[in-house]
């Protein structure tokens, strides 16, 4: 990365976000006209908005790089970031965001070996759940609910005890929530400590029984929990049926919302 100029002019005519962060103290490098488009004149990373828009080492790690999805501005993005030696020998890691609908629109063969390349590690969300959508629409499959489950408390694990416990604490989680579900539901991984789960034949009440269920039973091993923070899910749930039928980007749009309102309800604090 030794040739910066040059690397600002390539990455001003690519049809996607661009972003180079130091990783010591999370100063931004470089960001191109698109991400700065989205993010503004930001100056470190935690500008760059909530969630997990922008996180080091966030996603499935896939051949030494990071895949995720996230939602910015409205709009969901496939994430990925590698990292790199910048100048000087700085540590840096580089964001690169493609917009999903302009992927997924873009015509020509060229255009749909893209997209199949793109979604290359991680199952994405958005492509399962217009599918499923779609088959209700044609009549191929009944109504269903779905649920947006982020696992809460996962930074400040990594932060305390290293990303390997991290990762212990999710798979912690995600087991129990997948003893809760059915066979027959789907469970996604968007990216990071966010998951979708789609519930075929089932109503908002059941999924909110379920996922109370969910809940139950972690709170039984926080009692002999050693961790400083307890496991603990923040979750939005949404019926699709033919009273609250909607697009994927809407369906997204409102179970995220619900969850990072049950997020704020709860005050969680690790």
């Amino acid at each position: 990365m030794e040739n910066s100029d040059l690397l600002r002019e390539i990455t001003e005519n690519l049809p996607m976000f661009f972003c180079a962060v130091q990783v010591d103290n999370g100063r931004i490098l470089m960001l191109n006209q698109a991400a700065a488009n989205l993010f503004g004149n930001i100056e470190t990373i935690g500008e760059a908005g909530e969630g997990n828009t922008l996180l080091i080492s966030a996603g499935d790690k896939v051949n030494g790089h990071f895949e995720y999805n996230s939602n910015i501005g409205g709009r969901w993005y496939w994430i990925s970031h590698y990292s790199v030696t910048w100048t000087e020998y700085v540590k840096a890691e580089i964001f690169i965001g493609v917009d999903y609908g302009k992927l997924k629109n873009f015509s020509g063969p060229s255009g749909e070996m893209a997209f199949t390349e793109t979604l290359k590690g991680p199952i994405n969300a958005l492509d399962r759940l217009e599918n499923q959508v779609k088959q209700f629409k044609d009549g191929a499959a009944d109504a269903f609910s779905v649920c947006y489950l982020d696992v809460n408390g996962v930074k400040s694990v990594n932060d305390a005890l290293g990303e390997a416990e991290g990762d212990a604490y999710i798979h912690t989680v995600i087991k129990v929530v997948k003893s809760s579900i059915r066979k027959s539901d789907i469970f996604i991984h968007i990216g990071g400590d966010d998951f979708l789960l789609i519930f075929p034949k089932c109503s908002y009440a059941i999924v909110e029984n379920i996922m109370a269920a969910a809940v139950k039973k972690l709170d039984i091993i926080n009692i002999d929990n050693n961790l400083d923070c307890d496991y603990s899910v923040s979750y939005g749930i949404m019926d699709v049926n033919v009273n609250e039928l909607a697009d994927v980007d809407l369906i997204m749009q409102t179970i995220r919302l619900r969850m990072l309102d049950m997020k704020e309800r709860s005050g969680v604090v690790c």
